[in-house]
């Protein structure tokens, strides 16, 4: 009768099928590990690509915004030229004005004295008008004292071209031939020698008579700033910004 051990063929089956299961592990998890890899190379150059394109496009933006701002910065430039030169013009227009100004000074000054003086049958007169940077001294002398003040006064309101003025009266007795002769040579500047001679001979006449009438004549000196009228603005300075500019 023939024996057979099932026992041991069962055992070696089992370390078989053991041997078989440990290798189909094995290889599921090499499969695993290279199916993981696989996708750590595909994520990889995807990102590697993703980044690649969009360094690409941040240079190109990086590119033009460049070129923008080398454009800015060239239309900046032409800007401040144009401010430099336009501040240029203006300064010399400011300098011509101011010399004008300067040329017409004196003759704008004696026109505004002249405008304030008396006028009519007042006996006024100017002797010297000095001037000495915008100080003025005017002298002169009349025989009413209220003309002298209404000069004065006129000079004081003229809306700010003459300021700062000082009014001083003297007054002392003068001989009424000499007042004539005065009145006499404000008539003729440049008298003749016949002329002369003949003054000479009333004045030696004059000093013969023994009473002479005489009058009190006000001599007076105003001391003032004269302010010289600043030149007009420049409309389009004045005038309102357009809209949109």
């Amino acid at each position: 009768m023939i024996r057979v051990n099932l026992l041991e063929g069962t055992a070696e089956h089992r370390v078989s099928v053991q041997k078989t299961k440990v290798a189909a592990r094995r290889g599921q998890q090499l499969f695993m590990v290279a199916a993981a890899l696989a996708l750590f190379a595909v994520a990889l150059g995807v990102d590697h690509l993703w980044t690649n394109r969009a360094f690409a496009e941040a240079k190109s933006n990086l590119d033009r915004e460049e070129e923008e701002a080398k454009k800015l910065e060239g239309d900046i430039q032409r800007k401040n030229e144009l401010e430099a030169e336009l501040k240029q013009v203006e300064e010399r227009i400011k300098i011509i004005k101011q010399l004008r100004a300067e040329q017409k000074g004196p003759v704008a000054m004696m026109s505004a004295i002249n405008e304030r003086m008396p006028g009519g049958q007042a006996d006024f007169r100017l002797d010297t008008i000095v001037q000495k940077g915008a100080h003025l001294q005017i002298i002169g002398s009349s025989l009413n004292q209220q003309v002298i003040a209404d000069f004065s006064r006129q000079l004081e309101f003229s809306n700010g071209l003459f300021s700062n003025v000082m009014l001083s009266v003297e007054g002392k007795e003068v001989k009424v031939d000499d007042l004539l002769d005065r009145k006499e040579a404000d008539k003729t500047d440049t008298p003749d020698k016949s002329d002369k001679k003949g003054s000479d001979k009333k004045d030696a006449e004059k000093r013969t008579e023994p009473d002479a009438v005489t009058a009190r004549v006000f001599q007076f000196t105003i001391d003032c700033d004269y302010n010289k009228p600043r030149a007009e603005p420049d409309k389009d300075k004045l005038s309102p910004a357009a809209p949109g500019k």
